[in-house]
């Protein structure tokens, strides 16, 4: 995402036939197929003097919309339990606590089906 031709966020992500969250070698991309029909999101970032204006709601409505586009049938994430509401009014549902522990936290698994 860019405001006034300077990046202020981004989403990294990848393409799965069969998506396991907690596959530490798939957040490096290992597995990776653009045809595959399941995103998963690794990580959605807003540079600090940007957050709480509503640009992280924008870009992920927008990374939905691209994704539908291109024929994606599902988006998985993974998220902190803080940020479990802000995706549910962007539309993911709730799956379940994650097994990863991946920097030492606890994580919890979303969807959204489109």
């Amino acid at each position: 995402m860019e405001l006034h031709g300077k990046v202020i966020g981004f989403i990294n992500s990848g393409c799965a036939f069969e998506v396991v969250m907690s596959d530490e070698a798939f957040k490096e991309l290992v597995g990776h197929d653009p045809a595959a029909p399941n995103v998963v999101i690794m990580s959605v970032v807003i540079d600090p003097a940007h957050q709480g204006k509503g640009y992280s709601s924008l870009l992920m409505r927008t990374f939905v919309s691209q994704m539908s586009e291109m024929g994606k049938k599902t988006i998985h994430l993974m998220c902190k339990e803080r940020h479990v509401g802000l995706y549910e009014r962007l539309g993911y549902s709730y799956l379940k606590p994650s097994s990863s522990d991946h920097g030492g936290m606890s994580w919890h698994e979303m969807v959204m089906a489109i």
